[in-house]
């Protein structure tokens, strides 16, 4: 009886969890698809125009257009997804040769790894002020997708590098030494022995490292200029302009995108994990 209370307990606790955080992201989702420009309920009418508007029809507060007739999103969006792919393939091989160097015991190890996930610890807004001020120092005045790339770097590695390292284990280093024993060059124990082992982490970390790039805002508002990515964009829209439900209908795309991506991740891992028991 006991446990079945506690069962109950923690379903409603988990259920109002979920609540609270999906709620304002269904809302932004329920309000991107009003028919009027307020952002405000009551709905007085549904409509995809914040959406595929052609210019003019949905002209408010300086907004000309649905977002996929808009060409300051667009260039937006291109930012945010080619500074995603581009920031994920620079992770991905820094965290399998991170990973395979700090799974061995050595003097400066446990440094090392701290040292790395710094990046996810320290406050946001020290790590952009200080990239401000570090790329003025050097000369560098103007900024775009490639001064942000850094930042995302050192951001979105450690996520993988914790995915990564934990799929090690005693058991996989002993196929390694049994692979050299037989002849294999080191080269071909870690094509045909480790990177099968942890490819379902070096996929997720690939995807992991796009997602948390494509949705990152307080570093990148440091040192990014003109339209930039799709959170600084709205952030400056905000800044300057009247709120309206295109706003939301970006925010709901970019929420979308970021969602499928999580559930691609979940799937991937759970997969590996199967093929692993």
């Amino acid at each position: 009886m006991k446990r079945d209370w506690v069962k109950i307990v923690l379903g409603i606790y988990t259920v109002f969890i979920i609540f609270i955080f999906y709620l304002p992201l269904i809302l932004v989702a329920i309000l991107s698809f009003k028919s009027d420009a307020s952002i405000t309920f009551p709905i007085l009418g549904f409509s995809l125009y914040w959406y595929i508007g052609p210019p003019g029809l949905v002209g408010t507060s300086g907004f000309t257009s649905g977002i996929f007739y808009d060409p300051q999103i667009g260039q937006a969006i291109i930012n945010s997804i080619t500074l995603g792919v581009i920031n994920a393939s620079i992770v991905v091989p820094l965290v399998i040769c991170a990973a395979l160097t700090l799974r061995y015991a050595f003097k400066g190890r446990d440094l090392i790894f701290y040292l790395l996930l710094a990046g996810f610890v320290m406050p946001a807004i020290i790590i952009g002020l200080g990239a401000n001020i570090f790329y003025k120092t050097i000369g560098i005045t103007e900024y775009s997708i490639w001064t942000v790339l850094p930042l995302h770097i050192v951001y979105t590695m450690p996520f993988g590098l914790i995915l990564t390292m934990a799929r090690f284990d005693p058991l996989m280093v002993e196929y390694e030494n049994v692979a050299r024993v037989l002849g294999a060059s080191g080269w071909k124990v870690f094509r045909k022995i480790t990177f099968p082992l942890i490819r379902t982490q070096v996929i997720s970390t690939f995807f992991f490292a796009f997602t948390l790039s494509l949705s990152e805002f307080l570093r990148s508002s440091f040192v990014i200029a003109g339209v930039g990515t799709i959170p600084t964009y709205v952030y400056n829209q905000m800044s300057v302009t009247a709120p309206t439900p295109k706003w939301f209908a970006l925010g709901t795309l970019s929420m979308a995108i970021s969602l499928t991506l999580l559930f691609v991740i979940a799937y991937i891992l759970t997969r590996g994990q199967r093929r692993i028991i």
